[in-house]
């Protein structure tokens, strides 16, 4: 939850923490907003991103099926008189590509939408070109006359004190330095001058949206006019409101019984002046020739790197889409790659989301586009040593760390540590000395602002030093560094007993619950939760770390953690505790939390950070999605679901669904990088057992390839290669050699289900009683 300085001076606001909700009391809406003949979208309000992988901006696709972005908002409207579109639930084209589609229909006649954004060139830097088509089809035995007309206006209605339209980010905003919140567009201008020319729609001679021309039935410069008087097409200036729709243009389409046609709208992401010849060539590009491009450039990234398949396409989707998000929101700029966590309140870079972000690219199978992010990295590190990107905020230096070895370990690049061997030294040197003038010998005291929200000894802070000197010690001992090896591990040694020190100080007055700050009770959970992950820092089992789980899974609301003393519902700082549960073999809790995780996404799969009240209107406000860290962490806890590492073992398959194990059903890992090298492996179901198929190409044996047993079943035998072979309850040590593993086993008859659609079903159906109360008493 991190809103920099500049986001805080674009926004007005006094406090990150003050969203549209906070003097009011609670709200609900009303449970039909959740159709039955649509995907579910936990959110109602929900906002989604177009754009390119690596260009710096991107679309928002609004509410209500709008596209807003930095010149404008285009409308869309049906009828006559005509009245605006809205439209809550989208979907993403084949299920996981960034087009967005949505459909509905009024009366008999059905109106779908397919809107995607492009470059012209295929070049990231080149102005965005978003793409509308909207198919009309009548469904009646007779003729039947449709009215569907499109304009700009420049923001919606605002209702909140940030001095933005609701459910959009603000804009322009210029960063002083790479990196920073950064927005580019127009400020409203009451004296633009509007004007029609041809196909063009233009204000101060510079085209905002292009429309195709045949079958116009009128022009209007705005949707009324005084008393009736005949529309003025003439260029002017109409001194209207931000919220004023202008430039409209209305079709009208007669249709035969089952006909159909299409209607194709192009709006430049900014305004393009009517000499540049980009105009000519916007008029000459052809919506399928760019749809099948942008279908054929994401299937073909896809194909590159790691699959995971399972029998349930919303978890299917999910993972790939939120690759796509991570990507849009990384911006090219000149030679610099800046992974952004999204495009829009927080167009900026952060190390600690980037971090988390890279290490899904690499453990995804994109190395290239991991390191190039990495790259942009030394930009961030201070002349002292330390790496920050946001003043207060500690925890960069460990998760930088973390980044840098994390990304060796997965490419074994030498050359790469070589180079950047003399930043992570000088880091050290940091930690070394800051640590001498801290009066606990730790990383000092400091009020980070948001995440904690305390000022003091940050806990996580130290949970993450600890995770950036583990990497720092192989980092080293991969380039032979012996002297700074034997250091690294005495300093990690030191940090590690003084730490535990203070902190078993601390939770012997807090019944063993690791709290967010090492000097003063308070605070919001959030580093405390990772003394297993993203590194296992305490055992597994340590009563700290149980009392930690317990206390904040206590917190959980709606299935998820929660943020703020429990008053907001936050996405993504739940798989935290996810991992930490995957790690302690605890199936059962891991697999409820991640199809809560799943439950509250958006129909086209994306996540949010915090923000919505439990058991409320669903709505976010002014915190967007896609928000990228939940991304990479989705990503993450799928792929540690299937394969993971853990010391010197490879794991396979440490949680998975009931919903997946029947019979003829497979899961399948293709083309997985792990420390050891590449894993592939399908678990196909049959309904006395399973059978493992084994094609890995490791490059480093680990000690044991474990397979984990599921939870909710009982194992009876286990052959490997035809061979019986010994088993636990939990777990099977796999013979490194071994190409198939047969299992038989029972399923246990008291199991609890799990599915993603018995989340929805579950959620949908305490949300409706709640409601009910609700409209009862108020409360």
């Amino acid at each position: 939850m991190r809103l920099n300085k500049y986001l805080i001076k674009l926004y007005g606001i006094i406090s990150f923490l003050v969203v549209i909700y906070s003097n009011v009391s609670s709200q609900m809406i009303d449970p039909a907003i959740d159709r039955q003949d649509e995907p579910f979208c936990y959110f109602s309000k929900p906002t989604d991103e177009i754009g390119v992988m690596d260009g710096k901006e991107g679309t928002l696709i609004t509410p209500e099926g709008y596209l807003y972005t930095g010149s404008g908002e285009l409308m869309f409207f049906i009828g006559n008189p005509l009245e605006p579109v809205t439209q809550r639930v989208k979907t993403l084209a084949k299920g996981y590509l960034p087009v967005i589609e949505y459909k509905f229909q009024k009366d008999s006649l059905l109106y779908s939408f397919q809107i995607f954004a492009a470059t012209l060139d295929g070049k990231p830097e080149s102005p965005l070109i978003n793409f509308i088509k909207v198919a009309i089809k009548n469904n009646a035995n007779d003729k039947r006359a449709a009215f569907f007309g499109a304009g700009v206006r420049y923001q919606n209605d605002e209702n909140t004190d940030w001095q933005v339209g609701d459910n959009r980010f603000g804009r322009p905003w210029k960063a002083k330095r790479l990196g920073e919140f950064e927005q580019a567009g127009d400020s409203f201008n009451v004296n633009w001058k509007y004007s029609f020319t041809n196909d063009v729609f233009m204000r101060d001679e510079r085209m905002v949206y292009l429309f195709q021309k045949d079958s116009i039935f009128q022009q209007m410069m705005t949707l009324k006019t005084g008393y009736n008087e005949p529309y003025n097409l003439e260029p002017r200036n109409m001194k209207v409101l931000p919220t004023t729709p202008v430039g409209i243009v209305q079709y009208r389409l007669i249709l035969n019984p089952r006909e159909e046609r299409s209607i194709y709208l192009k709006f430049p992401y900014l305004t393009i002046s009517k000499f540049d010849a980009l105009v000519e060539e916007i008029r000459a590009a052809r919506h399928v020739d760019y749809y099948e491009r942008t279908v054929k450039f994401w299937k073909e990234l896809f194909s590159k790197g790691i699959n995971i398949s399972v029998p349930e396409e919303k978890v299917n989707n999910t993972f790939k889409a939120n690759l796509v998000y991570d990507l849009i929101a990384r911006n090219k700029e000149g030679n610099d790659y800046i992974q952004k966590v999204n495009e829009f309140q927080y167009d900026a870079f952060w190390l600690r989301d980037a971090s988390s972000i890279l290490r899904m690219y690499d453990i995804s199978g994109y190395h290239e586009i991991a390191r190039q992010v990495l790259d942009f990295f030394p930009n961030w590190q201070q002349p002292d040593g330390n790496f920050v990107s946001q003043g207060g905020q500690y925890d960069a230096w460990g998760q930088v760390m973390w980044a840098y070895g994390q990304h060796y370990l997965l490419t074994h690049d030498k050359g790469y540590v070589e180079k950047i061997y003399p930043s992570i030294r000088k880091a050290v040197d940091w930690l070394i000395n800051i640590r001498k003038t801290d009066s606990l010998n730790l990383i000092p005291v400091t009020t980070p602002g948001d995440n904690e929200d305390i000022t003091g000894h940050v806990t996580g802070h130290n949970f993450l030093a600890l995770d950036g000197l583990k990497n720092v010690i192989i980092l080293a001992e991969a380039l032979g560094k012996r002297d700074d090896i034997k250091e690294y591990k005495r300093l990690y040694d030191d940090y590690y007993k003084t730490f535990i020190s203070h902190l078993k100080n601390v939770v012997a007055k807090t019944g063993g619950y690791i709290p967010p700050g090492m000097d003063k009770p308070g605070g919001q959970d959030w580093g405390n939760m990772q003394s297993l992950y993203p590194e296992i820092i305490l055992a597994p089992f340590d009563p700290m770390v149980t009392a930690t789980l317990n206390r904040t899974r206590s917190k959980y609301q709606e299935g998820i953690m929660t943020y703020g003393n429990g008053r907001y519902l936050h996405h993504y700082i739940t798989m935290f505790n996810t991992q930490s549960e995957i790690i302690r073999d605890e199936q059962e809790k891991a697999l409820g939390e991640f199809y809560a995780e799943l439950m509250h996404t958006g129909s086209t799969h994306t996540g949010f950070e915090y923000a919505i009240w439990p058991w409320s209107n669903r709505d976010f406000g002014m915190n967007l999605a896609p928000h990228g860290w939940f991304s990479a962490e989705f990503r993450t806890l799928l792929r540690n679901m299937m394969v993971r590492e853990e010391k010197n073992d490879l794991h396979l398959f440490s949680v998975i669904s009931p919903e997946w194990v029947k019979d003829k059903m497979s899961i399948r890992v293709e083309k997985a990088p792990t420390i050891f090298g590449e894993v592939n492996a399908e678990l196909q179901f049959s309904k006395g057992g399973a059978s493992l198929s084994l094609k890995n190409s490791l490059n480093i044996k680990p000690d044991a390839i474990i397979l984990h047993i599921p939870w909710f079943v009982n194992l009876k035998s286990v052959k490997a290669d035809g061979k019986e072979i010994m088993f636990s309850k939990t777990n099977v040590k796999i013979p490194l050699e071994a190409n198939r593993v047969d299992l038989k086993w029972d399923m246990k008859g008291k199991a609890q289900y799990y599915s993603y659609q018995k989340a929805v079903d579950d959620y949908k159906r305490e949300y409706r009683r709640r409601y009910e109360q609700f409209i009862r008493n108020g409360k």
